[in-house]
């Protein structure tokens, strides 16, 4: 077993306090913004952190592997393994039912941030994830989360302020946002559709599919876990753009 590495007093909750006081205080950079959400909430967060590490959906450019999982780092989620973990061990196995850690039927606070805070659902048990739980570059990450995320804070801020909070806090701040989107909205059986008959209550919302970079597209993911593109015929998941430029062909 392991404890969490979310870190919530010394990285997760500082991060979105001084998200949201970048927004009110400074002047929006649009284009810093759009590439930021473009690196951390599709790429980071939607691709590296949910299809590959966590359900190994494509083979990463060897080249890429290691640049990426540390982007993913960046996201201010917990470490690749600590995400991979709880998502493979406990939500794919028990979703919507006991053992499901943000699940709706505990609430709507609960789904979306409030599991966060409860310290056994925070812990994780490493042999749900056997292909990295032995991984040197994962374990390294899992140990110096909290300092990968702080020392980036200090670089990119005596880089530029402005460049910091617009191009990477901000967006990494509402990369948990749109993750939690999905664990809450996406599993309350009450919006979208439904395409297949799964064993919970996830939903297919497609006015959602571009803010969750695809993953609203939820009920799809349900059915098949292992697929990197959600979408189904007459549907479009813009995580897909990433592909060509990410997947080692396998020859």
């Amino acid at each position: 077993m392991s404890k969490s590495e979310i870190n919530l007093w010394f990285v997760f909750w500082p991060v979105q306090i001084l998200a949201l006081l970048g927004i009110v205080l400074t002047s929006p950079n649009w284009l810093y913004l759009f590439l930021g959400w473009v690196l951390f909430c599709g790429l980071g967060s939607a691709v590296i952190l949910h299809r590959v590490v966590s359900h190994k959906s494509i083979r990463l450019k060897k080249w890429l592997k290691k640049p990426l999982l540390f982007l993913s780092c960046l996201c201010v989620q917990g470490s690749p393994l600590w995400w991979a973990a709880t998502h493979r061990g406990k939500h794919h196995p028990h979703a919507d039912k006991d053992g499901d850690p943000h699940s709706p039927k505990d609430g709507f606070f609960h789904s979306y941030i409030g599991w966060l805070h409860n310290r056994k659902l925070g812990k994780i048990n490493t042999k749900v994830i056997p292909d990295i739980r032995k991984d040197k570059f994962h374990l390294w990450l899992n140990r110096k989360y909290t300092y990968i995320v702080w020392a980036t804070f200090i670089i990119l801020s005596l880089i530029n302020i402005e460049f910091m909070l617009w191009f990477w806090l901000i967006p990494a701040a509402f990369s948990f946002h749109q993750e939690a989107i999905v664990n809450s909205v996406c599993h309350l059986g009450k919006f979208g559709y439904r395409t297949f008959d799964t064993k919970d209550k996830s939903m297919n919302i497609p006015i959602l599919t571009w803010l969750t970079w695809g993953q609203a597209l939820h009920n799809n993911h349900h059915n098949n876990t292992r697929l990197y593109d959600f979408a189904e015929k007459g549907e479009f998941d813009p995580s897909t753009i990433f592909l060509p430029f990410i997947e080692e062909k396998v020859r």
